[in-house]
């Protein structure tokens, strides 16, 4: 094998000019492979950091026919306009199943819909809503930077809006709103249109790097009960409701005694202000256990978790899924990448594509290497005539001409590697600037640094071997057939 060795080193010295083409081509294609998957693996998890720790969560549970998660359906039909997600079904029972999961860190409900801002004589605009319960909401994320305002409270009505929905009507129809004006929601619901009119009590931002490509489609949190109504749904079931006889009274009270004004005389239990106080009351009746009635009862599209640190994710989520086909409930959990679409979507094509360029490349490379190595063949007709006249058998041949081109590619594959290190580390230390919103959403910031790991490296080492087992196949089959008296007539 040291015999073959040298003389395969001595051949490729000699023939150095092609050498050097092959070599090149080779180190090209692996340093590419390697800085470009390591800068997409790390996108690839800071994309998933900024929507696991603002958006989506973990896992997300939802109705079993829902292709799609918090930014809405890609499977409901509504070729028409924005998508309408279904509420969950038995969603009291699917509370206490992940309630009583363990690997959790935390959990909340959410409803979502795209709302239309009607702001009068100045037109209108939309955007996207999440209905929350805030209490819940943001124990679970820890997300926003305020700019104005306050967070909304569990149990009042109102809405934060996003700092760019609030540019982008300044901008679209020259209404400038602030914390204290009330705007107006409008929603096509499954029961038709609504119309709910709530004060805005924060401007927010979300913290960096979690901005959307678009102003509509920041999300606005609204709170749920206004949210629910603007799709149709009732807040409580009638069997959730137990109705003290001042409660009964005020829901068989006329609109006239309901509003009427008194300034002067203090409610009493049978009073229509007392009516109205008792009626109201309804939507901020407590559990056992303290909790909202909203947080565990009504209407909500899905239930978003945070797993606990050294939680499986994979193993909870066939977990949950086996709990609740065993308990046949319609609902199904499921990781980040379908909840985040259509944003996880797009970042996956990219780096479908960018995979694609690669692996083109790499084949453009065999091809170009395997003509090379042929013309080197069909020059060195004489020489392997010769070997094979001095008793050189094919496997002496074969071996040869495969020592060769692992030599090449081993020696030209490390240059390579080390190419897309040195690159790696420079970029890493440098960082690449965020072009446009969508690209800091996927970078988690405004510049992403790339973070070599070593899967990387056996990428690049596979791509190294894949080009050095193809390219050698046909030169050989070639040099094999050469004879000695092809040789003595080629002289």
């Amino acid at each position: 094998m040291g015999t073959i060795f040298r003389i395969a080193l001595r051949n490729l010295v000699q023939h150095r000019k092609k050498t050097i083409i092959i070599g090149v081509l080779i180190a090209v294609a692996v340093s590419l492979g390697l800085v470009g998957n390591t800068v997409l693996d790390t996108a690839r998890r800071s994309l998933k950091r900024t929507f696991t720790d603002n958006f989506t969560g973990d896992v997300l549970v939802l109705p079993k026919s829902i292709q799609g998660g918090v930014f809405g359906s890609t499977s409901d039909g509504n070729g028409n306009g924005p998508p309408i997600l279904p509420m969950m079904p038995d969603y009291e029972k699917v509370y206490r199943v992940v309630k009583d999961s363990e690997g959790i860190a935390s959990f909340t409900s959410q409803i979502s819909a795209y709302a239309v801002f009607n702001l009068g004589d100045a037109g209108i605009n939309w955007g996207l809503a999440f209905g929350i319960d805030p209490d819940d909401y943001f124990k679970t994320f820890h997300n926003i930077d305020l700019l104005a305002g306050k967070r909304l409270r569990s149990g009042e009505p109102g809405i934060m809006l996003h700092e760019r929905i609030v540019k982008a009507i300044k901008e679209s129809n020259d209404v400038e709103l602030k914390v204290g004006d009330t705007i107006q929601l409008n929603n096509f619901g499954e029961a038709g249109f609504k119309i709910r009119e709530v004060p805005i009590v924060g401007i927010f931002r979300f913290k960096a790097g979690n901005e959307r490509a678009f102003a509509f489609m920041q999300p606005n949190f609204v709170d749920v009960t206004t949210l629910r109504a603007l799709k149709g749904k009732a807040i409580l079931s009638p069997a959730d409701l137990k109705l003290d006889a001042s409660t009964q009274s005020a829901l068989d009270s006329s609109e006239e005694e309901l509003f009427a004004e008194d300034t002067v005389v203090r409610p009493t239990a049978q009073s229509p202000q007392a009516k109205a106080v008792a009626l109201d009351s309804i939507l901020g009746v407590k559990t056992a256990r303290g909790d909202s009635v909203t947080t565990t009862r009504g209407a909500w599209n899905y239930i978003l978790i945070k797993l606990a640190p050294g939680t499986d994710e994979k193993a909870f989520i066939a977990k949950m899924n086996d709990e609740f086909n065993s308990q046949h409930l319609d609902v199904k959990a499921q990781d980040w990448v379908p909840t985040a679409q259509p944003d996880s979507g797009i970042f996956f094509a990219m780096s479908l594509v960018f995979n694609i360029v690669i692996w083109l490349l790499a084949v453009v490379s065999v091809i170009i290497i395997m003509n090379t190595l042929i013309a080197s063949v069909m020059e060195r007709t004489s020489e392997i005539g010769t070997m094979r006249a001095l008793g050189a058998q094919r496997g002496f041949i074969r071996t040869l001409f495969i020592m060769e081109t692992l030599i090449v590619t081993v020696v030209f594959g490390l240059v390579g590697m080390s190419v897309g290190l040195v690159l790696s580390l420079v970029l890493h230390a440098t960082g690449i600037a965020a072009p446009n919103d969508f690209m800091r959403l996927i970078f988690g910031g405004a510049l992403l640094r790339p973070e070599l790991n070593p899967a990387q490296a056996l990428n690049a080492l596979f791509i190294m071997l894949f080009i050095a087992l193809v390219s050698w196949v046909f030169p050989v089959r070639m040099a094999l057939k050469v004879s000695p008296i092809e040789a003595i007539m080629s002289e």
